[in-house]
């Protein structure tokens, strides 16, 4: 369908100017870009080392324009991606340095390193990595996150100790996209050596939303598949490091139904072109069936990210939405034999996914000649009682899905003169703003008209309600209206106990207890304007040296004192032993 959205690029210093290689100034870079799910404010991350939050509105003729609000200055390096938790209280960034700062609502008078009044201040750090951060992916509570890094490696973080729970190793290449799954089972990166991993606990267990019990999860959290190959399609199925862009930005649909994968390659089986005949494309993996690709889309340029829209769309022709059929003990889905019209992109016959789920048990993944030996059966199409709308960045090309139709509802290019680095929608899902290294972002607003009419809260199937946006929003507010209400409970039994200390009367002292030895109080020397009279140390006379009188000899006198003090000699007596 022909829509008349709306597009501008639009011409503001969205970060501050840098040194180019020609040694003339220019934009620094924007790397990356997300909405606060609460309030609807922008926020972009750039190659400038700051954190800036926008108020995107539309000028008088309808089109999109922003108001700077806030800048948040912490990094020291360029900051490579900026995303806010589910709930929204709270923002974390990664940047070069490898440290991921995470930022909460101040309160007000806040101000920060420069003195200008702020409305975030930084509330922990994560140190991990040994190098950079390239992307990052909240828990769907909020409880934890997870990091991708130019050191090889993901971990997975607890936000209330900010201490890393678990290394996910794996990977031979730079990670450069993480996602999880909205429905807390699956945790998945990608990485430039061609492969995406795909981790879960075994057996399969959804990330708890309490602190104290996320160690022992990551403590089950293993490397369940390696997507690198699928039936039916030579050669590898990703970019390699050779990609024009430096972020594989994956992600997963609102309600977890199918993973979309980026820097896809396509080539036919038996098919003689040379490499440069390939197709670049989009992979949609169906949940829990990560053997083969679900759905191909193919794209004119190496894809960079993909993002979804938060909300959920009524399917055209559908009276009420229909819950869909629960997962089977081994991993897959029920789905029923004549299952109503089945509008979605259009999927190659060889594209079919087969039956296989993740190992329930643990197991190690399938080497790929394993793959190809799998029997192909008729799978299940992406038949969900609502339509899900997403975007899909290329290097210089933005176009938006909708799994209710066979070809793109909207396609633009030309929108930058250098490569896109991320995207993002807004809470009410009419407007995806992308962003790009030549230092710009654009801005696509739709009309409801043009995307269909959004399911209200009380029309989304029960069992995938809580990874609505308002739901979260609402789950993050009571939370944090708990912790204010316990902690203004906990100031108050402090002060009560602080005042009962005070007003208690000091025990009168009696005689008895004055006799029975207890302390004295020793009363002050007042000080006089003359000071302390200083008592002189008296000096004492020092000892005569008593000199020794000669022994005599036998027979000699010894001296011995007169009566009127002269000496007189008197010699001692030699006593003969007497015989026994």
């Amino acid at each position: 369908p022909v829509t008349t959205m709306k597009v501008k690029t639009i011409q503001v210093l969205w970060h501050a100017k840098v040194e180019s290689t020609a040694g003339v100034p220019k934009p620094a870079p924007v790397l990356s870009v997300d909405f606060d799910p609460a309030t609807g404010r922008l926020v972009t991350g750039g190659a400038d080392k700051e954190v800036k939050l926008w108020s995107l509105k539309e000028d008088a003729d309808g089109n999109p324009n922003v108001e700077h609000l806030e800048t948040l200055t912490a990094h020291t390096k360029a900051v490579n991606v900026v995303r806010f938790s589910p709930g929204g209280d709270i923002l974390a960034s990664g940047g070069d340095t490898g440290e991921v700062l995470l930022w909460r609502r101040a309160p007000e008078g806040t101000k920060n390193l420069h003195g200008d009044p702020t409305t975030w201040k930084t509330a922990n750090t994560l140190r991990g990595h040994s190098d950079d951060v390239q992307d990052l992916a909240w828990a769907p509570g909020g409880a934890a996150l997870v990091t991708g890094s130019v050191d090889n490696s993901s971990i997975v973080w607890s936000e209330a100790t900010a201490r890393g729970l678990i290394r996910l190793e794996g990977h031979e290449h730079y990670v450069q996209g993480v996602a999880w799954d909205p429905q807390g089972e699956y945790v998945a990166s990608a990485s430039g050596d061609r492969k995406v991993n795909v981790y879960a606990t075994t057996p399969r267990s959804r990330v708890p939303v309490e602190p104290a019990h996320l160690g022992g999860w990551c403590k089950k959290l293993v490397c369940q598949k390696e997507v690198r190959r699928a039936v039916d399609v030579k050669g590898l199925l990703f970019h390699d490091d050779t990609l024009e862009s430096f972020f594989r930005r994956l992600a997963w649909s609102p309600c977890g139904s199918f993973l979309a994968i980026p820097a896809g390659l396509h080539r036919e089986e038996g098919d003689a072109r040379p490499a440069p005949g390939e197709e670049h494309a989009v992979y949609l993996y169906q949940r829990g069936r990560f053997a083969r690709p679900a759905i191909r889309l193919p794209c004119v340029a190496p894809a960079a990210c993909v993002r979804f829209s938060p909300r959920l769309y009524r399917r055209t022709g559908v009276e009420a939405p229909r819950t869909p059929a629960p997962e089977t003990a081994a991993g897959g889905l029920r789905h029923d034999e004549t299952a109503a019209a089945r509008a979605e992109p259009a999927v190659d016959a060889a594209q079919q996914p087969d039956g296989e789920a993740i190992p329930g048990d643990g197991g190690a993944a399938p080497e790929p000649a394993a793959d190809a030996a799998v029997a192909v059966e008729p799978a299940p199409d992406f038949d969900l009682p609502y339509r899900v709308v997403f975007a899909v960045c290329t290097t210089d090309t933005v176009a938006v899905y909708d799994t209710g139709a066979d070809a793109p509802v909207a396609f633009v290019s030309g929108l930058h003169y250098a490569t896109i680095t991320d995207a993002a929608w807004s809470p009410c899902g009419l407007k995806l703003v992308v962003s790009s290294s030549d230092g710009y972002c654009s801005a696509l607003t739709f009309a409801e008209a043009e995307l269909g009419r959004a399911l209200a809260p009380e029309e989304v199937p029960e069992h995938i309600a809580h990874v609505l946006p308002e739901r979260r929003v609402k789950s993050a507010e009571e939370r944090a209206r708990r912790a204010a209400e316990a902690a203004e409970a906990a100031a108050e039994r402090s002060a009560a106990a602080q005042a009962a200390r005070v007003a208690q009367p000091e025990p009168a002292r009696t005689e008895v207890t004055a006799a029975a030895g207890g302390p004295k109080r020793i009363a002050p020397q007042e000080v006089t304007a003359d000071g302390p009279e200083r008592v002189m140390p008296t000096p004492v006379e020092p000892a005569r040296r008593v000199v020794p009188a000669p022994i005599a000899e036998v027979g000699e006198k010894r001296p011995v004192d007169s009566v009127d003090g002269e000496a007189e000699e008197k010699k001692p007596q030699r006593i003969a032993p007497t015989p026994m």
